[in-house]
């Protein structure tokens, strides 16, 4: 499934538009905390499940995202995170 359309709505959620024009809202908060990254999901496995890190609000604030190839998305945070890729996939189950 490909996005027809990528946005941020309201400042706090990634809005997609998707070929069969369904539609998804995902939190940037959730985005951020479930970023695929190595970095990041190497902090996730080596902290306790009940482990909630503090985000904030610059770390919740998308400065730009890019397409990868025809099969994911890149968000680049305020803070200048960036290496995490999102594939089409994920987005559509993390609705």
């Amino acid at each position: 499934m490909i996005p027809l359309k990528v946005s941020i709505k309201d400042n706090r959620y990634l809005h997609i538009t998707w070929e069969d024009n369904s539609e998804s809202s995902i939190s940037l908060a959730v985005l951020r905390k479930n970023c695929p990254c190595a970095t990041c999901r190497e902090e996730r496995e080596h902290n306790p499940k009940g482990y909630i890190p503090l985000i904030s609000e610059v770390q919740t604030t998308i400065k730009d995202i890019k397409t990868v190839g025809h099969y994911a998305i890149q968000l680049f945070w305020q803070d200048g995170h960036n290496t995490g890729i999102y594939t089409y996939e994920k987005l559509k189950k993390m609705i």
